[in-house]
Order: structure tokens, then C-alpha cells, then sequence
């Protein structure tokens, strides 16, 4: 047995050489013909595969094939069932991971709500008592308090829209999806016809490819696409006329969709924060927003197993995007 398994070739003997092993000859009268094979896994060798035969005995060519064989499907079967095994523990792993993450999630989504709601009686009592000291003072108060207590009141209302949009994010984490074949293009049609109310004065033309059934969650896609196409509407105003293009593009394993947009752009090093909370690249006077739009759209495609992407330059517009997978 140790010469195969320092060699890591099999040895067959015809008839066994009683010196191969300098074993007590007692234990070797009736050993006739053996074969010896190492048993590898990965490369490396992890035990000896042995046959004796009570009588000398030829080895054929069929029979070396044969044992050599059987000796490679073992060697399979251990390096599979070796692979199974850390799958497993990996699994495992992974779940309890999961398992810790999910309680991490909803837990961290429960505090939001909390605080979003518990800012509000503050951010109400702010507002009263300034309108309580305007009302007090009245023709006593000069312009440069009235200007103190519209700072103040400016303030109280960008905190009303901060804990409203930390609401809706809390919300978008808590909603369950109800999965189904959605079309976009009405989907689109919709979030363009609520859109367009509330900019009469600009100038938008739309481009609009033929557009796909896909599995998704109706709600949550649907304000996936209000908050791209408001996006593209915000930064495109200052254009003479803002041109938004909608197309997809079908993959082997998903849809891509594309949003593209001829507004101010931004600086592409920067792309990493435009969809995180509160992360804005442009000022508030500028273009208003809370920065939690394009944080909601990533969070609903995260629980639709898609990513979300954005390319732009600096006064050259923007394309924002996202996958969703096709199914089997």
C-alpha cells in the first residue's frame, strides 16, 4: 500500500512479492494476485483502494481500466459530496446572516417611522410659536425679525418634507409586493399624465419606445417610474425645451430600463451618492428635493432583484436606469 500512495500509481502484481511490505509471511499464505490504487481528491491522495485475489491472477488491460475507473468515481463522488458539504455550511451561513440582516432591516425601519413620527410635534410646535410671536408682536415686529421668524418657518416646513420623505421610505421597505406581469408603457403613460399637471408652463417633448410586459410589483414600479421621469423633469427645466427619452433594452437575463434626460447632468465622480438618502448634488436653491427620491427607486428595485445605474456629465443631461429580471 505505500508504494501507490507515495508513487500515486497503481501496482498491480500477478502474484503478491511477499517483500513489498515485509509483513509476518503467517498473515500472507493466502494471498494470491493483488491490486493496489490511490484514491485521490483534489489532487491529493486520501487513501489506498486494495483487491486481493486468493490466487495468482493476470491483469489485463480491461481490468485496469475497469478498476482505474471506478477508482476516478470515487474520487468524484468524494470531491462532490466534500463541495456539497461546504455548500451547506454556507448556506447556512448565509441564513443565519440573512436572518440577522432582516431583524437589522426591520428593526432600523421601525426606528425610522418612530422618529419621523415623533419629529413632528416639535416641528408643529416651532411653526405655532413663531405664528403665536407674529401675531404677538404684530405692528411692533420690525423686518429683520420678520425675516428670523421666515428663516424659522422655512425650516419647519423643509423638516415636514424631510419626515415625510423618511415615511415614505419606511414605507417602501415595509409594503409587500404583490408580483405580476405589468405593462410598462401605461405605467409610463400614467406617471407622465400626473407629472405633466403640475409643470403647464414647460416645454416637454417626450420619446417614448414600444415598451415591455414585465414581472414586477405594480405600485412600487409605478413609483419607480414617477420619480425617474419627475427627476428628469426637474433638472431639464431650465432648457428651452425638455427633450425625455424612455426606452428598454432585453437581456438574456433581465430587462434594462432607461430614462435619459437633456438637463444639467452631474459630475459622474459623484455617481455613487446620487441614491442614497439625503445625498444631493445640487443645491436646495437650485433644485428642490429631498434626496430620497432615487433612494426609494433603488430600494424598490433591490427587492425586485434588479440594480439601478446612472450616467450623466456636467450641463450634458443624464440617463438613470434600472434591471429587472426576466423569468424562466
Amino acid at each position: 500500500m505505500m508504494r501507490p500512495w507515495t508513487t500515486r500509481q497503481p501496482l498491480y502484481q500477478d502474484a503478491y512479492d511477499v517483500t513489498t511490505d515485509g509483513l509476518d509471511q503467517a498473515v500472507l499464505q493466502n494471498v494470491g494476485a493483488t491490486a493496489t490504487l490511490p484514491l485521490m481528491e483534489h489532487g491529493n491522495v486520501v487513501g489506498i483502494f486494495g483487491m486481493v485475489q486468493y490466487e495468482g491472477r493476470t491483469w489485463s488491460p480491461a481490468d485496469r481500466a475497469v478498476l482505474e475507473g471506478v477508482l476516478r468515481s470515487l474520487s468524484l463522488a468524494l470531491e462532490r459530496g466534500e463541495s456539497v458539504a461546504r455548500l451547506e455550511i454556507h448556506s447556512q451561513e448565509l441564513e443565519r446572516s440573512n436572518t440577522k440582516l432582516e431583524a437589522a432591516n426591520e428593526e432600523l425601519e421601525a426606528f425610522s417611522y418612530s422618529v419621523s413620527h415623533d419629529l413632528r410635534t416639535p416641528v408643529r410646535h416651532i411653526k405655532s410659536f413663531a405664528d403665536l410671536l407674529r401675531k404677538s408682536l404684530g405692528p411692533e415686529l420690525d423686518a429683520k425679525s420678520t425675516r428670523y421668524l421666515g428663516i424659522v418657518d422655512d425650516a419647519a416646513s423643509r423638516m415636514d418634507i424631510l419626515i415625510d420623505a423618511m415615511l415614505d421610505l419606511s414605507r417602501t421597505s415595509r409594503q409587500p409586493l404583490v408580483m405580476g406581469l405589468v405593462d410598462l408603457a401605461p405605467l409610463v403613460n400614467a406617471a407622465r399624465t400626473e407629472l405633466e399637471t403640475g409643470i403647464p408652463d414647460q416645454r416637454v417633448r417626450w420619446t417614448v419606445s414600444a415598451l415591455p410586459l414585465v414581472v414586477a410589483d405594480r405600485t412600487t414600479l409605478q413609483q419607480v417610474m414617477v420619480n425617474l421621469l419627475s427627476n428628469a423633469l426637474k433638472y431639464s427645466r431650465t432648457r428651452p425645451e425638455a427633450h425625455i427619452e424612455v426606452w428598454t433594452e432585453e437581456r438574456p437575463q433581465d430587462w434594462a430600463v432607461f430614462v435619459r434626460d437633456n438637463g444639467v447632468g452631474f459630475d459622474p465622480r459623484y455617481v455613487d451618492k446620487l441614491f442614497g438618502v439625503f445625498q444631493r448634488l445640487h443645491r436646495q436653491d437650485e433644485f428642490e428635493g429631498t434626496g430620497v427620491g432615487l433612494a426609494n427607486v433603488r430600494r424598490v428595485i433591490a427587492r425586485h432583484g434588479g440594480t439601478v445605474f446612472a450616467q450623466g456629465v456636467v450641463d450634458g443631461g443624464a440617463t438613470f436606469g434600472f434591471t429587472l429580471p426576466r423569468p424562466p
